[in-house]
């Protein structure tokens, strides 16, 4: 059996550091956006769905080297999952209930599908055909939570085969990817186009196995990068069939984040990539702390510095600031603890 190396310290700290700043990022995509600030320097922050993409290929590298070996006993992977999702949703849910209040339009806009569907994993944002619900209260972030929820259920059964048969497993993801994206462009519907995704995520756990076998390129996980590169050419089919719509629309959208996905993988394993990441081990303290609360940044933000009136000013968007960072630690921290503590 082939020894496994334990991840470095600057490679920790490179991960908590592109977890943060993909958080951090998205917040500020979306309170420019809100207010009319994408022109000039705010162009930079136009690229929030690529911050998106860049959580799940983290997502699937971090959780696989954490389960690869636990998550064959999948009802403590389940219960540790659910502990970790549901504390800072539900709390955004809550949020986002007590602004919609403040605002006095909560009768207006509460919807019980969103609601459920939102707990249930089941929504996505408009821009995609066969979404099932929106995310409840027009939060808009949390439209990546039902892939993530999807990526975990289906985790547990694609490992007990890779463990088992790696080489068939890897070949057998992409093509099922493959034709789950070829089922969505026939029938759009949700679960198809989550399938399709498990593509990206799958990239980043392959990365995190070749890296622990002492790998250090892209030919190290070719495989699966491979088939990132077919399931690219199968959306770019689906466009040059149906037609371009827009960069921020079905088809080209899909297209467009498992492109940016692609070339993240492949940024991240060249030698330029390995360096950044030797660099980033200075910023090993400030860059886990931010990482600790960077899903409650993610999943708050919408309502407490978008959504929220009372943060539209300048000084509310700093008194705003502040609160998100409170309620995120308590989300990430405290009741993620609760939470722990009750299942026991």
């Amino acid at each position: 059996m082939q020894q496994r190396v334990r991840i470095s310290p600057s490679v920790v700290a490179s991960l908590d550091a592109a977890r943060a700043l993909a958080a951090i990022y998205v917040v500020l995509h979306h309170v420019t956006g809100a207010r009319g600030w994408h022109v000039g320097i705010g162009r930079v922050f136009v690229f929030g769905q690529e911050a998106v993409i860049a959580f799940f290929l983290l997502s699937g590298f971090v959780i696989f080297a954490n389960e690869r070996d636990r998550a064959l006993a999948p009802g403590g992977y389940y219960r540790r999952r659910i502990q970790r999702i549901y504390p800072a949703l539900i709390a955004a849910m809550l949020v986002s209930t007590a602004v919609a209040w403040d605002k006095g339009d909560l009768a207006a806009r509460f919807s019980v599908s969103e609601l459920f569907g939102t707990l249930a994993g089941l929504q996505d944002n408009f821009f995609k055909p066969g979404t099932i619900v929106y995310p409840y209260l027009d939060n808009d972030p949390l439209w990546s939570l039902s892939y993530e929820l999807g990526f975990y259920l289906i985790f547990p059964l694609v490992l007990r085969a890779w463990h088992r048969y790696p080489r068939r497993t890897n070949h057998l993801v992409g093509a099922a990817c493959c034709a789950a994206y070829v089922l969505y462009a026939v029938w759009p519907n949700h679960p198809a186009l989550v399938a399709a995704y498990f593509m990206l995520w799958w990239c980043g756990g392959m990365a995190a196995d070749a890296y622990l076998r002492g790998g250090s390129s892209v030919r190290d996980f070719v495989t699966p990068v491979g088939w990132l590169v077919s399931l690219c050419g199968v959306m770019a089919a689906v466009v040059a069939i149906v037609g371009h719509r827009g960069f921020s629309f079905y088809p080209m959208l899909p297209l467009r984040h498992l492109g940016v996905g692609l070339s993240m993988v492949l940024l991240a394993s060249s030698a330029p990539g390995r360096a950044a990441a030797r660099r980033c081990l200075p910023l090993a303290r400030p860059a886990a702390w931010l990482a600790s609360i960077s899903y409650g940044l993610y999943v708050l933000h919408y309502p407490v510095l978008v959504d929220w009136p009372r943060a539209w000013s300048i000084p509310g968007l700093i008194g705003g600031a502040l609160v998100l960072v409170a309620l995120a630690w308590l989300s990430d921290h405290w009741l993620s603890r609760m939470m722990r503590q009750a299942w026991r």
